[in-house]
């Protein structure tokens, strides 16, 4: 029979994957420019969940290539 642990253990952390915050902004553009400092305020917070959007955004940004601007 096992012995089931009775008290709190602290939290497992996980690894943040890198490139979750991956992207260059395209020089020039005011969209990838503004999506760049609210990754860089955002992972200055600590709020990886807003870096990790801000930087999808930034990476899906199309920027009249065919893709969705």
């Amino acid at each position: 029979m096992t012995n089931p642990v009775r008290y709190s253990q602290k939290p497992v952390e996980l690894p943040l994957d890198s490139w979750l915050l991956e992207g260059d902004p395209v020089p020039g553009c005011k969209v990838c420019t503004a999506l760049g400092l609210q990754r860089g305020q955002a992972r200055k917070q600590n709020d990886w969940a807003a870096a990790c959007a801000a930087a999808r955004e930034i990476r899906n940004h199309g920027h009249g290539h065919g893709g969705a601007a």
